[in-house]
């Protein structure tokens, strides 16, 4: 807790409060372009820091952002300037209670918003350009790693051209942003996304690499063997090369994670200690909380710990079992049963980690490779191989200008992978575990620990929570509206149909609340605007929709619609600024409409309704009118029971994303024009 008080101070990210337009100078701090799309050269994706905006000047301007741009001067290369019209926006909250927050991650890696260039910037060479912005030694080194990696990625482009090239170097510098959404996606399907990532993977093969190949050469002179620990020696450079390994592919919180506990198992080997224990996962997992504490939140931290214990714990069963009873180990030799063996544990190597890791990219994500085992099993030894030793020859020589051919050869390596996921992807259903709710989460985490820290038959103790997990996973609820931090989206979940509002709604906030819901269809609204039709009928800024429960769901993007939706509503969504109520629906029938504006909405992020049973619903209806039919002091007081009595029986449940703002990455909300009340 100190540690992640002391992480936020560190920080203190300025963030944008709301979106803005203004000419932008800003120097580059990253640089990568995105794949080609039909035929057309790919985004670039930029961070930049802020050195200067006008018309208007942004007195609380964030420090770095985020920014794309489709086309960008031809000597653009990181520590340029640029100069231009930009659209800034703030960051998104989560599109559902419980999941990946943007302002929080981007407040931790320092960026204050993002948004994208209007049009083409242009190159400057002024005063404000040529003084550094940070005068700080990490800030040199920062942009010295910066162009080294620009210049590799360049380097690895030219040797290999296509999509080859961009994965060699996303393996290599860490820069992925080459890589096409059909080859992201086999991968993800196939479980082999991991390795686009530099992680624990390549960290590991790397050193392996370097250190097998510095004890090889000292063995080679006697002299050395007989009278050197060499292979502490071997490990000591392996570190080193690791390190400087970490720093190219631009050391971001996976890859420095995957380092720190490389660097422990390397350390204990140069202590005579061993290295594949839990003890030594322990130490890496509390040194990556006391640098990084808020990773602990994210998917990489939990995804690299569960499934780096889940080996660790797996193999050291295997080697107990063994040790216990000697007598049916059999020592066979010879190269079938070299194989056989390579391939069980590559089998449960995949199976360990997936299982350990799938968890959590199921909560994450709402994805799971059920495959994963079989793509692993096939593009691991390719990768191991092909793919990684030939990387680090290409490195190697790369000062020598040599490194066509080692680059060739891991291309062809990289084409085999490809073909492996496209080809396992094909194979793989289309699987979708729909929402995973954090105390299930928990649980089942809870499982995982004991069945790796247990050592005797208290393991069977993961037994109950997985028992308790699946108890908890059958009794949670679904929401049954959701509205988006904007107030532009509400969709509603309906007989396996998730009913949106917008013709063209945005496709990553449906998406994710189809995948959560193991929804089949999206049913956008009929153009014609019929009253007949299912779903939202939507016509002159007013939408309603009809909810099965008897109730109906009112939604207005204007004053004049918000007075009809007083009238019909019984859900309401006011998408407009400014305050405004439904007096005179409450004075008619004491009823009092559930009523979401899009202030609420902006400070409090994504709105998710639970609505009452329809049984509840028509029970309150008809005490009120019974209420109304008799005198006005009986009225009264039947009206007031009948209110309590709705608020106990049939009370609709509203969850918000974020809440109050009141945490350092969320602060910004209170400071947007729709928290304001204020127009766009």
């Amino acid at each position: 807790m100190a540690a992640a008080k002391w992480e936020t101070q560190r920080y203190a990210t300025t963030m944008l409060g709301s979106a803005v337009s203004t000419v932008m100078t800003a120097r580059i701090v990253s640089l990568e372009q995105e794949a080609e799309e039909d035929g057309k050269a790919g985004r670039w994706r930029i961070v930049a820091d802020v050195l200067a905006t006008e018309k208007p000047h942004l007195r609380y301007a964030p420090q770095r952002l985020r920014l794309s741009a489709r086309d960008l001067p031809a000597l653009s290369e990181t520590g340029t300037v640029l100069k231009g019209a930009v659209r800034l926006r703030a960051h998104g909250g989560p599109v559902r209670s419980g999941q990946y927050d943007f302002a929080f991650h981007g407040f931790f890696r320092g960026h204050g918003g993002n948004g994208f260039y209007l049009g083409t910037p242009e190159i400057i060479d002024s005063d404000i350009a040529s003084e550094p912005q940070d005068k700080s030694w990490q800030a040199s080194v920062e942009a010295i790693i910066g162009q080294l990696r620009a210049l590799i990625g360049g380097r690895i482009m030219q040797a290999l051209n296509g999509e080859e090239g961009a994965v060699a170097a996303a393996l290599i510098s860490g820069q992925r942003a080459g890589i096409s959404e059909a080859t992201n996606e086999a991968l993800r399907i196939a479980g082999l996304a991991h390795i686009l990532s530099i992680s624990g993977l390549h960290l590991a093969l790397a050193a392996g690499i370097v250190m097998v190949s510095v004890r090889g050469l000292a063995g080679l002179f006697p002299s050395l063997s007989l009278y050197y620990p060499v292979k502490k020696i071997a490990a000591l450079i392996s570190l080193f090369s690791s390190g400087f390994y970490l720093a190219l592919s631009g050391a971001d919180v996976a890859a420095q994670r995957s380092f720190i506990m490389l660097a422990v198992m390397l350390c204990a080997v140069i202590m005579d200690r061993k290295a594949l224990t839990l003890r030594n996962l322990a130490i890496a997992a509390l040194f990556s909380i006391l640098v990084t504490p808020h990773e602990i939140l994210g998917p990489s931290f939990q995804m690299s710990y569960s499934a780096t214990g889940a080996l660790i714990a797996g193999f050291a069963w295997v080697k107990l079992r063994k040790r216990q009873n000697p007598e049916k180990t059999e020592r066979q030799t010879g190269l079938l049963h070299t194989v056989r063996r390579w391939l069980i544990g590559i089998i449960a190597t995949s199976l360990l980690a997936g299982t350990a890791s799938g968890l959590y990219a199921a909560f994450h994500f709402n994805n799971m490779a059920p495959l994963g085992m079989l793509g692993n099993a096939l593009a691991l030894p390719v990768i191991s191989v092909l793919i990684m030793p030939f990387a680090v020859i290409a490195l190697l020589l790369m000062p020598l200008s040599l490194e066509w051919l080692p680059l060739q050869v891991m291309g062809k390596g990289i084409e085999l992978v490809k073909w492996i996921a496209h080809f396992v992807a094909g194979l793989s259903p289309d699987l979708i575990p729909g929402l995973l709710p954090a105390p299930v989460l928990l649980l089942w985490t809870a499982a995982m620990l004991s069945a790796m820290i247990l050592t005797s038959h208290l393991r069977l103790i993961s037994l109950m929570f997985v028992g308790a997990g699946f108890v908890s996973l059958v009794a949670t609820d679904l929401p049954d509206i959701n509205v988006s931090e904007d107030a532009r989206l509400v969709a509603v979940r309906q007989n396996n149909i998730l009913y949106v509002n917008r013709p063209r709604p945005a496709a990553f906030t449906t998406d994710n609340w189809r995948k959560a819901y193991k929804i089949t269809e999206v049913r956008v609204p009929d153009k014609k605007g019929a009253e007949s039709s299912e779903g939202f009928i939507c016509m002159d800024g007013l939408c309603s929709f009809d909810l099965a429960n008897g109730q109906v769901l009112a939604y207005a993007e204007n004053r004049d619609a918000a007075q009809i939706a007083c009238n019909i509503g019984d859900v309401i969504i006011f998408a407009f600024a400014g305050n405004m109520h439904c007096s005179k629906r409450q004075d008619r029938d004491d009823t009092s409409p559930l009523i979401i504006t899009r202030q609420q909405l902006a400070l409090k992020g994504v709105a998710e309704i639970y609505l009452p049973l329809n049984r509840e619903i028509n029970q309150e209806r008809t005490i009120i009118q019974a209420a109304k039919a008799a005198t006005q002091i009986e009225n009264s007081v039947a009206g007031d029971k009948s209110k309590n009595n709705a608020n106990s029986a049939g009370e609709v449940k509203v969850v918000f994303a974020v809440g109050e703002p009141q945490r350092p990455w969320h602060l910004y909300r209170l400071w947007s024009r729709a928290a304001r009340n204020l127009e766009d």
